[in-house]
């Protein structure tokens, strides 16, 4: 299966302009941006929901057949694999440090 129809069977929310889907690796650092989670309070948002499988105020997480989607208030994103998953929080992670518990 080709990763856009796995995005496209897996995105939550509205489709087209209002919630575009971004695709790992090569969106990340845009998706983090157009959903403010370069934000260090945001960012551990992002991680919380990303962890738990679940919403966090304005993100929420989910798994289906193996593909993790995190949505964010204006995209989404879908993680294809672990490894792509390791990857993201390794990239969000220095965001979220330093902070006072979320």
């Amino acid at each position: 299966m080709r990763l856009r129809a796995i995005l496209d069977a897996f995105a939550t929310g509205p489709r087209g302009a209002g919630r575009p889907v971004r695709v790992w690796p090569a969106d990340e650092t845009l998706w983090l941006r157009e959903n403010g989670a370069w934000r260090p309070r945001a960012a551990r948002h992002v991680l919380h929901a990303l962890a738990s499988l679940g919403s966090r105020g304005r993100y929420a997480a989910h798994a289906e057949r193996g593909v993790k989607i995190l949505t964010g208030p204006v995209s989404t994103m879908a993680l294809p694999d672990a490894e792509a998953e390791i990857r993201f929080v390794f990239h969000v992670t220095p965001l979220g440090y330093g902070e006072a518990a979320f």
